[in-house]
């Protein structure tokens, strides 16, 4: 199979190894209009992986994670099983052949950020005393090393000298360096407060773009839209405010607004990763042109006009449904609406990039949900219930764990919420050609991930799962996770599952 996005030839895998695109959400084999060539031999992974980072002004794991996407063809993960999985027996020669093993590597975070520099202080204001110039002259040497006691001390010296405008800009520059610290160690809240009252301190462009990461980074999209907003109004020709803009508005599922506010983002430095966001925002306009919506209170359904209305409604009340029944049981709700369109059948493999294999995809770049619907009546299959609770189940993950969920976590999971288990899909015998590793290509990573989770909910329960998934969001860790719910890092944990299986089922 070749990558429908970036054209990579040869991909057996689930995932391209040059883009990234992960396709999990098996359905039934689709002829498409223009079928390509049988795929060739396994590709060699790209070297340089992952890519260069690139310069700007502000950094975290979510805008990291849209540089990267975007310069890696702007293409998002788009996490996607099949309904139901076949015994191994029942295995199509066409699919793809390729284990667990072969998926490549998730990107390393890049170092972390630049420390925040201190202002030029040059304290002209003659009612300072000697004791709070040299105060100050402290302050601002260890800017880059800001903590609370920082913090209140600066909040002092400007509280004695209120109409000192340096010492209002040196407090900013405190909060904004505790803040980062305060991210590091993955304390949101404490960096929100700081960034908040450093944003109201000083017309300061930094302390709004810090404001919009980090609220972005957390799934705040409406906060982080109104923070990128007064950094664009502050600094007009920041390209970095620009850019962090379109993308909230892309996630809040606003694309005519993304495309103008990615066009002056790019306008301003023709960077390559503001381009390819700006190129998946224009054709996700493009795809849903025309298209009718339909809004609740957790949800933007589109679809295709009067054909699927009836269906459209339907699927938002069902959506609405596993929404509450998701809540419930991963103690989560997502900050902001979710984005669900639906596609006739060519129509999606347009748009998502998906392989004819695919019922259903969840974009983690654009936090979109693509099913496609063709020939679908308001009656829906339970094949299509079960496609709806998989990729609103991935949509939940991703935004508990702020993206740090692993694929064999997000894929058992999935399938673990629609009512899948192994041994009833699969039976003895192929519960031990599972356990012997016999059950090849995607088959097999869908089916190991769907053991995987329920060998962890046997540990420890679904409480455990969430604890989990809560973990990975404090620590921003996955080996600390897993240390702290399950006792030894992830690598061990998928060790121990295997060893279990094996125990169990092996031949």
């Amino acid at each position: 199979m070749d990558c429908p996005r970036c054209g990579q030839t040869g991909v057996s895998d689930p995932t391209c190894p040059r883009c990234g695109v992960v396709f999990a959400k098996l359905g039934a084999q689709v002829d498409r209009r223009h079928p390509r060539p049988p795929a060739g031999p396994h590709p060699e992974r790209r070297a340089g992986w992952p890519p260069e980072r690139p310069a700007r002004r502000s950094s975290s794991p979510w805008t990291w994670l849209v540089l990267v996407a975007a310069l890696a063809a702007g293409a998002a993960a788009v996490l996607a099983v099949r309904h139901p999985a076949p015994r191994p027996a029942a295995l199509p020669s066409s699919a793809p052949q390729a284990a667990a093993a072969d998926l490549p590597p998730a990107p390393t975070l890049p170092p972390p950020e630049a420390p925040v520099a201190a202002p030029p202080l040059e304290l002209k204001a003659p009612d300072v005393d000697a004791a709070d110039r040299e105060l100050a002259r402290r302050l601002s040497a260890g800017v880059a090393f800001a903590d609370a006691s920082t913090v209140q001390a600066a909040e002092a010296l400007l509280a004695r000298h209120p109409d000192v405008p340096e010492l209002r800009r040196l407090l900013s520059a405190v909060l904004q360096s505790a803040a980062q610290r305060a991210r590091r160690e993955h304390r949101p809240d404490q960096a929100q407060a700081w960034l908040q009252r450093a944003t109201g301190l000083d017309d300061d462009v930094q302390a709004w773009l810090a404001l919009a990461d980090l609220l972005g980074e957390g799934g705040d999209w409406n906060g982080a839209e109104s923070a990128a907003r007064n950094a664009t109004r502050l600094g007009p020709r920041d390209p970095s405010a620009w850019r962090l803009l379109g993308y909230a508005l892309m996630r809040l599922d606003r694309n005519q607004e993304a495309v103008e506010a990615l066009q002056m983002a790019f306008n301003l430095d023709r960077h390559p990763s503001t381009q390819a966001l700006l190129a998946k925002a224009a054709k996700s306009l493009q795809d849903e042109k025309g298209m009718t919506q339909q809004t609740l209170s957790h949800f933007n359904v589109r679809y295709d006009g009067e054909a699927h209305e009836s269906v459209g409604h339907e699927i938002l009340r069902t959506l609405e449904r596993h929404y509450a029944t998701l809540v419930g049981s991963l103690d989560h709700q997502p900050a902001s609406a979710i984005s669900v369109v639906l596609y006739t059948n060519q129509a999606y493999y347009d748009a998502s990039g998906a392989p004819a294999w695919s019922g259903g995809a969840f974009d983690t770049l654009d936090g979109r949900i693509r099913v496609p619907i063709g020939g679908l009546t308001a009656s829906l299959t339970p094949d299509m219930e079960g496609t709806l609770l998989h990729e609103l189940t991935h949509a939940f993950v991703a935004d508990l764990t702020h993206g740090l969920a692993p694929r064999d976590l997000h894929e058992g999971l999935a399938q673990y919420m629609e009512g899948k288990r192994c041994d009833s899909l699969l039976g003895d015998d192929g519960m031990r050609a599972l356990a012997d590793g016999r059950v090849p290509g995607v088959y097999g990573f869908y089916l190991g991930a769907l053991s995987f989770v329920e060998y962890l909910i046997v540990h420890h329960g679904l409480s455990g799962i969430n604890d989990l998934l809560k973990a990975m969001r404090d620590t921003g860790n996955l080996d600390q996770a897993f240390k702290q719910v399950y006792g030894q890092g992830y690598g061990e944990t998928v060790r121990l599952w295997r060893s279990r299986l094996k125990q169990e089922y092996g031949s």
